[in-house]
């Protein structure tokens, strides 16, 4: 009876989300470049037959660019020993494009279908999966119930839960606890995870802690060291080192951009979202800049001397990262919680970070536990800046303890991989 009021309640209210949310959720697709096949199929209308599609697979959801590149990661373990086919499915025009870029044998990219009755169980009778992986904290009841009615085994894996979100569940433990019951199988990033999620209500039974896809460096494919990006950096360096602002968010570019030109070094910004490129351009411009854009096309033959590129472009952070002198992680000098740092690590880079790294909180703790990261306040960031790239082996070793740190989760996609093969359809 509660779930049936629960489910009730839910889709009574979801029309007004609805409401609420498309509009701006078309601009963002618009922006994106989402529209046509995109939103078509989040509304579950396909332009293939259904007889043409593949069946009898595995069902990977990821939300984003983030989540993707983690289902890639497990896709590409899984495929190892499974030949069937996996539908990839994702909410955002950018990860949408991130799997389709990736061009995995076997692999078909997919819009999610909206959580509206109806539409996920149209979803699963068409494709017929064996299972479904649900990368990180994506779980929406109408699709949950669909999985239940088919019997189909839902696991969650790479879940992390903060103890923000831990507080923020622990009100309504209740609904909590409904959702999370349709998990077949919940794979924790680590022992903490675990325990926040047992607290807010999920079956301790079903969870285990297989660690982080994401901070799993063997599971990685070696970084590609792009000629054409490093002919880009070689022309705008000179003589100075290279310092990337991974992954921005709005306020932060003109800031570390600042700090990296105080530091001696030639600033490259990776935006977290390409779309802002406008604001980006303006700000750099402002603090006395000339931004140079990644999807302008070549370099200008004569390069002012306050050049700053921008890679406005999606899915390219771990091929820049690779060519890096150093990075700073961005998302975590405005109170934003930070953003992953494990792909500079992964590459053996100085990392430096804000003094907000709170999404990413366990982590932090385990590198400065190794004198393995650097955080720091903004007006202490150029100083910081130019201790990373003082070239001293005290540098290098810290760069090292981070990625030693990092093998705690060695094996996490080979074991998150097994889990589901204990609930797969075989």
């Amino acid at each position: 009876m509660k779930r049936f009021i629960f489910l009730l309640l839910y889709n009574l209210l979801l029309p007004v989300f609805l409401v609420i949310s498309i509009p701006g959720y078309l601009i963002k697709m618009k922006k994106r470049g989402g529209f046509g096949t995109g939103l078509s199929e989040r509304f579950g209308i396909y332009r293939k037959p259904a007889a043409e599609e593949p069946k009898g697979g595995l069902y990977v959801h990821a939300v984003s660019v983030g989540e993707v590149f983690i289902a890639l990661k497990f896709i590409r373990e899984w495929s190892k020993t499974h030949s069937e086919p996996v539908i990839l499915s994702t909410s955002t025009a950018t990860g949408h494009q991130v799997a389709r870029d990736a061009a995995l044998p076997n692999v078909r990219p997919l819009y999610s279908p909206l959580d509206v009755p109806g539409l996920p169980g149209r979803c699963l009778k068409r494709f017929e999966p064996k299972a479904v992986v649900l990368i990180e904290a994506e779980l929406w009841p109408n699709f949950a119930e669909a999985c239940h009615r088919r019997r189909i085994p839902m696991v969650m894996l790479n879940a992390r839960l903060s103890p923000r979100s831990e507080g923020r569940y622990a009100k309504v433990r209740g609904i909590t606890r409904l959702l999370f019951e349709r998990l077949t199988a919940l794979g924790a990033q680590n022992e903490n995870d675990k325990a926040r999620f047992a607290r807010i209500g999920v079956n301790p039974d079903i969870i285990t802690a297989p660690g982080s896809i994401k901070f799993d460096v063997l599971g990685d494919a070696p970084q590609n060291l792009r000629e054409d990006f490093r002919a880009i950096l070689d022309q705008l360096r000179g003589e100075r080192k290279v310092v990337l602002a991974a992954s921005t968010h709005a306020g932060e570019e003109a800031l570390i951009a600042s700090a990296i030109r105080e530091a001696g070094a030639c600033p490259l910004i990776v935006p977290r979202h390409a779309e802002r490129r406008a604001q980006v351009v303006a700000d750099l411009e402002q603090a006395g800049f000339t931004p140079l854009l990644r999807t302008t096309g070549k370099l200008p033959a004569g390069l002012p001397a306050n050049a700053c590129y921008v890679a406005d472009t999606t899915g390219e952070l771990r091929d820049w990262t690779a060519l890096a002198d150093a990075v700073v992680i961005g998302k975590s000098f405005l109170a934003e919680g930070g953003q992953n740092p494990v792909e500079a690590i992964a590459a053996r880079k100085p990392v430096i970070t804000g003094p907000d790294m709170t999404n990413f909180a366990d982590l932090v703790a385990l590198l400065r536990e190794n004198d393995a990261v650097v955080c720091c306040e903004a007006g202490e960031l150029a100083g910081e800046i130019a201790r990373a790239l003082d070239g001293s082996e005290a540098t290098a070793a810290r760069a090292e303890r981070a990625y030693q740190a990092l093998h705690v989760h060695s094996g996490a996609t080979r074991r998150s991989v097994e889990l589901v093969e204990t609930l797969y359809k075989a």
